[in-house]
């Protein structure tokens, strides 16, 4: 279910009448319901895996019934709070469990499995709502509810509680679906309490507040530890570089497995990505082992991932594509979509059943251990002792000359094959760069974000070319006496042939703004 809503945290000495007069002088019409005392206690494990994965879990209980609510932390709109939630009845007995009665928290929760999630659940922080419930309408029709929240937050026994009022306005389901009444009414309903009021819409969630009354900090990704100094030797840089991509890989993980999120696939990807190249960059830097078989484990996992990221990107396209297309390629387009969707979720699947198995728990396992060790001694790798300000400047050349010749052959050929490799040449020099950024300063940093630049048109390229592959393996099972289908997938096949050409013109202009400074 999608929740849509407003809130306002009210200052203390504000009675949430007057916000309720502030709608009502608005053109609204409030009615009083009934009054309930919600207790809610939040979930998560001792490493915030819930959190991390982007979502809430609540145990609600009101006298009569307790349910175990999930929620989305982030907001789909910059207008309101938009989230998705999830719940179901909770079993009888506190957390942790191992495991949940089918439903749909216990769905969603699923793919968490390999990391014994359930099996791990603490209270993190709890609260006590007494909800005053009013029908929120416009003439005769209901547009939702808004409830006055009279909120405690706990610390701990002998502890005074965390005292503040809200006032929550929720659009009912389907109401602020397009551009009808009730997009319109949380707008102006918003709009009066603001103007009258003079409060802002509050982002904040009960679970920060509550958090925040019982001491618990949530964790944030840190990457201080893995600066590069002066005095560093080139291991180090490789055993840092390492550590801080693996904490990155590691803190997307939980997301990735959730699946609601598609940006956590693409982060813990490219955490993977980069985890790669310093293996072959900085590869002077490495031991062969276990160096070999961690990249050996890294480009096995992310075939899976890249499998699901492709998809998504795909999928994105394709539905920007049905929003502008003609009436002609609709239905091509439509049963395109369908397929990617299909192949995305058994994609998924086999991503999942990666992550849960036995080879990637030992990787994660001797990964960890080797970043615990700390950086090994510099007599491991060839020129492991070498100071990293005299070989950072060497080995950044030596990728920047790659991607040079990369791209002189592919502003020749123009070739997909080539500019496809000119983006992976110039991936490895941004990233050698990136990896003595903090030794070299901000042009270096500079520099990284042009070639990034040139990456983002190559990249853009290459997703035209992977879709345009994937249109044409679905038009093949077009049937032909479908010519309406036939003649709506050949359309999108122009289409996307047009977008997938890319003009030298082009390429310079991208490859110019790399050289520039």
């Amino acid at each position: 279910m999608i929740e849509r809503e407003i809130k306002f945290r009210l200052p203390e000495g504000l009675d949430p009448a007057r916000v309720r007069e502030a709608v009502e002088a608005a053109g609204f019409r409030l009615e009083p319901q009934e009054s309930v005392l919600h207790e809610d206690r939040y979930l998560d494990t001792d490493d915030w895996a819930l959190y991390r994965a982007g979502i809430a879990l609540r145990l609600r209980g009101d006298g009569r019934r307790l349910r175990l609510e999930a929620k989305t932390l982030r907001s789909r709109s910059a207008e309101v709070l938009e989230r998705t939630e999830w719940t179901q009845d909770a079993p009888p007995e506190d957390p942790p469990w191992t495991a949940l009665d089918p439903g749909p928290v216990a769905a969603l929760l699923h793919p968490l499995s390999g990391l014994r999630v359930l099996e791990r659940l603490r209270v993190m922080a709890r609260l006590e709502n007494r909800r005053e419930f009013f029908r929120w309408l416009r003439g005769e029709d209901t547009l939702g509810t808004l409830t006055v929240d009279r909120v405690s937050a706990f610390d701990g026994p002998g502890t005074p509680p965390t005292l503040f009022d809200e006032v929550e306005i929720e659009e009912a389901e389907g109401e602020g679906e397009g551009e009808g009444e009730g997009s319109n009414g949380m707008a102006d309903a918003r709009r009066a309490v603001e103007e009258r009021l003079g409060l802002e819409a509050n982002v904040a969630s009960k679970l920060a507040t509550a958090l925040a009354a019982a001491g618990e900090r949530v964790p944030v990704l840190e990457d201080r530890a893995f600066i590069v100094h002066p005095a560093d030797r080139l291991v180090d840089v490789a055993h840092k570089t390492f550590a801080r991509q693996l904490g990155r890989m590691l803190w997307n993980e939980p997301g990735v497995r959730l699946g609601v999120d598609p940006d956590f696939v693409h982060d813990m990807r490219v955490a993977i990505r980069r985890l790669r190249t310093a293996i072959e960059v900085l590869a002077e830097a490495y031991a062969p082992e276990p160096a070999d078989s961690f990249a050996d484990d890294l480009r096995w996992v992310s075939r899976a991932l890249g499998r699901v990221r492709d998809l998504d990107v795909a999928l994105e396209r394709v539905g920007a594509m049905v929003a502008e297309a003609p009436l002609l390629e609709r239905p091509a387009l439509s049963i395109f979509a369908q397929s990617l969707a299909l192949e995305r979720a058994r994609a998924r699947l086999r991503l999942i059943e990666r992550l849960d198995s036995e080879r990637f728990a030992e990787f994660v396992a001797a990964a960890r251990a080797w970043v615990a060790a700390g950086p090994p001694a510099a007599s491991s790798a060839p020129s492991g002792g070498a100071p990293a300000y005299t070989a950072g400047p060497r080995i950044v050349a030596r990728w920047a000359r790659d991607m040079e010749a990369a791209y002189e052959h592919a502003e020749k050929t123009a070739d997909a094959k080539d500019l496809h490799a000119l983006r992976i040449a110039a991936k490895k020099a941004r990233y050698a760069i990136e990896y003595f950024g903090d030794l070299e300063g901000a042009e270096s940093l500079r520099r990284a974000k042009r070639i990034a630049g040139l990456q983002d048109f190559l990249g853009d390229h290459q997703d035209s070319v992977t879709l345009l592959g994937r249109m044409r393996k679905y038009a093949k099972t077009v049937p032909r006496r479908d010519t309406e289908l036939a003649m709506s997938a050949g359309s999108v096949l122009g289409h996307l042939e047009r977008a997938a050409r890319v003009r030298r013109s082009e390429l310079r202009r991208a490859w110019d703004r790399v050289a520039e400074g």
